[in-house]
């Protein structure tokens, strides 16, 4: 069970709910592909070749800290609130009430309306409030402005 399963109020139901994208896991296959370039260029060299873990060591790095922000991310709508959570060395949460929200944006770049990512940011009454490399943004937003529609009827 999640946190935001844990969290919810009475009556609340859960309508919407998404992760980061799995492009946050480019930068290491990326790196993970110039690790095993890396390893073969440092094996050639009798000095270099004790050092040869070291691209990798960068590599599983990578690879945890992009797991880790993937595997704790939950953007949620509800019938009361809008719930965004994501981290879990530095946590950035943000539950607001759908009464509060004044406007919610989503910005997307080519890459991101080719593979459906972006970030989503919310504005609460002057408040603010940003998360990025969302899958499904705009339909996120599209949840939301419903939810809105529905409490002003």
């Amino acid at each position: 069970m999640t946190y935001i399963d844990k969290n919810l109020l009475k009556d609340e139901i859960i309508l919407f709910r998404t992760k980061k994208h799995l492009i946050i896991f480019f930068l290491p296959v990326v790196w993970t592909i110039f690790s095993q370039y890396a390893t073969t260029f440092l094996q050639t060299n009798p000095i270099l070749i004790k050092v040869q873990w070291a691209p990798w060591l960068l590599a599983f790095i990578f690879w945890a800290y992009a797991g880790l922000d993937y595997f704790t991310s939950e953007f949620v709508v509800t019938n009361k609130r809008v719930m965004m959570r994501e981290g879990f060395f530095y946590r950035h949460m943000n539950e607001t009430r759908l009464t509060t929200v004044s406007q919610i944006n989503v910005d997307q770049s080519l890459l991101g309306r080719i593979l459906n990512y972006g970030t989503v940011s919310i504005n609460a009454f002057g408040a603010y409030d940003a998360f990025s490399a969302i899958a499904r943004p705009v339909f996120f937003q599209k949840q939301v402005n419903e939810q809105l529609d529905r409490l002003v009827t």
